[in-house]
């Protein structure tokens, strides 16, 4: 199983590809802006990607890093996210953060939710879809855990 972890930071996984935006240590496989448009991996490269503490930094809309996710996964794929909470003082103290979350954020992306139905369908048109399989919060913290899973 092929994996890529986005941001890896001080953390990097044994035996996934570790990208960050910086090749700050020796096991940064990959270096490359986020921000940046398409990214460098292939077409359905992966089986899952991992992006922890990464994607509520970035300046680019949702939408557009949730397709390259979609694009860079092979079908039936998995994103792990973890992201900041949208009601958690903690995230509001990081002047980083661009963007905050809530447990129903990616449900504009799941067809079997009727935030898909009556918003996310008309709002993102291009087919990638997503099937949103976990969501987890523990006792009310600063952060939220989703899994979603890529579809054809």
């Amino acid at each position: 199983m092929s994996t890529l972890q986005l941001g890896c930071g001080i953390r990097p996984i044994e035996g996934a590809v570790n990208h960050d935006k910086e090749k700050h240590s020796d096991f940064v496989d990959i270096v490359w802006d986020l921000e940046v448009m398409p990214w460098i991996w292939g077409d359905e490269e992966f089986d899952k990607i991992i992006a922890l503490d990464v994607m509520e930094h970035l300046r680019v809309e949702v939408f557009e890093w949730l397709d390259e996710c979609w694009r860079i996964l092979k079908p039936g794929g998995q994103l792990v996210l973890r992201l900041p909470a949208w009601d958690h003082e903690n995230s509001h103290i990081d002047p980083t953060h661009r963007r905050l979350f809530h447990e129903h954020t990616f449900d504009y992306w799941d067809r079997r939710t009727s935030y898909f139905d009556n918003y996310g369908k008309f709002y993102f048109p291009q087919n990638k879809w997503w099937t949103v399989e976990s969501v987890e919060r523990r006792d009310n913290s600063s952060n939220i855990g989703y899994v979603l899973k890529r579809q054809a």
